[in-house]
This record gives C-alpha cells, structure tokens and sequence, in this order.
C-alpha cells in the first residue's frame, strides 16, 4: 500500500483564498498543510511508502525531510493526468498493489485513523469532504481499480465508478480527511478542530486566526 501525496504549484495554490490572504501568505499555508499530512502518513504503520507528485521545486525540500519518494508529473498535466502517470510509476517502480490517494490541503488527517481505513479497506474506499461532493482521499485495490476524476464534485462519479467496476464500495464519512482547506470558513474551521496542527500554528503565529476572526465578526 503506496500513499500518492499530489501537490500543485506552491505559487498557484488556493486562489479561493485571495480575498483574505495575500499571495506568499497562501504558499505557507500550502506548505504547513502539506507538512501535516506528510508527517501523518509517515507515523502510519500500514504504508509500505509515500510517493510525493510535484514538480514543485518546494517539493524537493518536503520530499528530502520527509525521505519520501517523489515523482514530477509531465509538465501540462491536469490532476487526474498527474495521478495516472503517478499510479503507474508506483506499480511499476515500487511494487504498489494498492494506492491511498491523498490530497494535501486536508490537515486534519489522523495516522491512528488512516491505519484502521487502510486496515478495512476493500476494493474501493471513498474519503468524502463533509458535504459528500469532493473525494479528499481514495483507496484503491487494484490501483487502477477505477477512473480519478477529481474535478472539485467527484464523490459520485468516484463511488459509480466502483460500483460498476463490482469490487465493493466503502465509504470514511467523517474522516480527518473531510475538511480541506479551500475557503476562509475551513480556515476558521480548522482553528476551532486542529488548532495544534502546523497549520493551525501558522495561522495563529502568523496573525492570519486574528484577522480572520475580525472578519466573520464582522460578517452580518
């Protein structure tokens, strides 16, 4: 079981968030929560290993802490593209005979919990955000078990997918998985749940949590 950790350009990260933080502010804040799922994959007992896909130059950074194994997508490849290419590498190069696909903006992510999905994981586990739209987290065996979609609403395409596909279908509502981090109501979210985090750290030393806080006081 390979964990495939995909992560976008740090200088393009979360535009959604342009409103309330400025652009270097956004590529921190992409980097405290890649640094809480890849330290919470790495204290995982059921992984064989991590496979970071980026072509970011701050993945190579991520990848050397962490001593993980990385893998740069080609350079015009959208996400599924990119998790395809990576699938492959991970069959192919290191053995994987089953994927945990895991995004790297959800930093609530919880090792003791990942280890027990892994552990009653069959055919195909579904990690859905909190409203059942997005897929935050996939399990796969065999790792090309069905379509990556991953266009921001792929829970049900995901979840037709395995049912068509007759592997069996598990579905981990309510995971540490199901908040990731795109609007400022998750940032407050976050706060309030993993105010311990590195990210929720960095939000606090960084006087983003004050700010935020002032502007949903002042929301009507």
């Amino acid at each position: 079981m390979w964990a495939i950790v995909p992560i976008k350009r740090f200088d393009q990260a979360k535009k959604r968030l342009a409103s309330v933080l400025s652009a270097p502010e956004r590529k921190a804040l992409m980097l405290a929560m890649a640094r809480d799922v890849l330290s919470a994959l790495s204290r995982c007992q059921r992984l064989s290993g991590i496979l970071l896909v980026s072509r970011a130059p701050e993945a190579n950074a991520l990848a050397e802490a962490f001593g993980l194994r990385q893998f740069a997508e080609s350079a015009e490849a959208n996400l599924p593209e990119a998790l395809n290419e990576a699938r492959d590498h991970a069959v192919a190069e290191l053995g994987a005979c089953s994927i945990f696909i895991v995004h790297a903006d959800a930093p609530l992510i919880d090792p003791t919990e990942t280890d027990g999905i892994i552990a009653a994981h069959r055919g195909v586990t579904l990690l859905p955000d909190a409203e059942r739209i997005g897929t935050n987290g996939m399990v796969c065996t065999p790792p090309d078990a069905i379509p990556f979609v991953f266009d921001g609403k792929s829970f049900n395409a995901h979840a037709e997918h395995a049912r068509r596909a007759g592997l069996g279908l598990q579905v981990a509502d309510g995971s540490g998985l199901a908040l990731d981090i795109d609007t400022p109501a998750d940032l407050l979210q976050l706060l309030r749940q993993g105010p311990s985090s590195q990210t929720g750290i960095y939000l606090q030393k960084s006087g983003i949590a004050e700010r935020l806080a002032g502007v949903d006081n002042e929301a009507p």
